[in-house]
């Protein structure tokens, strides 16, 4: 999971991915899985930049947790990239829309605990 962050007038902005509905709709944070042999870090800057186009310094926030799925255990790690003032996505095939909002509007819209947890740890680490 990694939460995009750009600075913006009034304080940082918050980037949300929408998802198709036969993905789960909703938006999101970028998502995706470790290719083997990949950590977790190296896993966030790739899905960054397939997903958005976006590059940058990504931080670890040291926060993961687990979650069970029909395919079995996954564990999640959380990451933040500073992406530049003024970024803009270019959006892969899993995503149907964007926004940048505000801290506030980023929380919520999340559905999920951990999304929260880790945007709050995003949102102090930039």
């Amino acid at each position: 999971m990694v939460w995009i962050l750009r600075p913006g007038a009034s304080g940082p902005s918050v980037l949300l991915l929408e998802r198709p509905p036969h993905r789960g709709g909703g938006e999101h944070p970028v998502t995706g899985k470790a290719e083997p042999g990949e950590t977790a870090a190296e896993c966030a800057a790739r899905e960054v930049l397939e997903e958005t186009g976006l590059g940058g310094e990504v931080v670890d926030l040291q926060f993961a947790h687990q979650y069970q799925r029909k395919k079995g255990p996954f564990e999640e790690h959380a990451f933040l990239l500073r992406a530049a003032a003024g970024a803009t996505p270019s959006l892969s095939d899993e995503h149907i829309g964007y926004r940048w909002v505000s801290p506030q509007e980023a929380r919520a819209a999340v559905r999920w605990p951990a999304q929260a947890r880790a945007l709050d740890l995003a949102l102090q680490a930039f």
